[in-house]
């Protein structure tokens, strides 16, 4: 597996983590959020994990954009389901990573907020030039993405997307 010219797999276990680490942003279904750490810590906890000190400038940035300003010092279970998951959304975007993989980002949320985290990925993607791999069975989503697929009996074909429109 090749990611942004690097060979995945000639890499060491450590040197794999690190990089996956520092260029794939995880989004998971489930927010998978520190419950002890409010929103900032949340977010800011993978800069912290790869030894790095946070920006303030990119904290404040990015607590703006998911519109947790006024949440920063809350604790998850203090949130909605939507700001958790924005909560986690800031957590895999901090890094400005390449690739994002978000797995079922919207599952857990009403239409109101999955739409909301829609356009939240599609913003951030725009915005930092990243790749979102969003994995979903709402077929609904489909019509946000520049490019769909379906797997079905292990077949993967490509669907269309924006990105056909164009």
């Amino acid at each position: 597996m090749w990611l942004d010219g690097e060979d995945l797999f000639s890499l060491s276990e450590k040197k794999r983590t690190i990089f996956r680490r520092r260029n794939i942003g995880f989004i998971f279904q489930s927010f998978q959020l520190i419950q002890e750490l409010d929103v900032e810590q949340n977010i800011m906890f993978p800069l912290l994990l790869d030894h790095r000190r946070p920006e303030p400038e990119r904290v404040e940035e990015m607590l703006q954009v998911l519109g947790l300003m006024d949440r920063r010092r809350h604790l998850p279970g203090q949130l909605s389901g939507g700001q958790q998951q924005r909560t986690a959304i800031g957590r895999a975007l901090i890094t400005r990573p390449m690739l994002v993989l978000a797995d079922e980002p919207t599952g857990n949320l009403d239409s109101r907020n999955s739409r909301d985290v829609m356009d939240l990925l599609l913003k951030a993607s725009r915005r930092y030039q990243q790749t979102v791999l969003m994995i979903t069975h709402n077929r609904n989503l489909s019509s946000c993405a520049d490019r769909v697929f379906q797997v079905e009996d292990g077949v993967l074909k490509e669907l269309g997307g924006r990105r056909n429109e164009r």
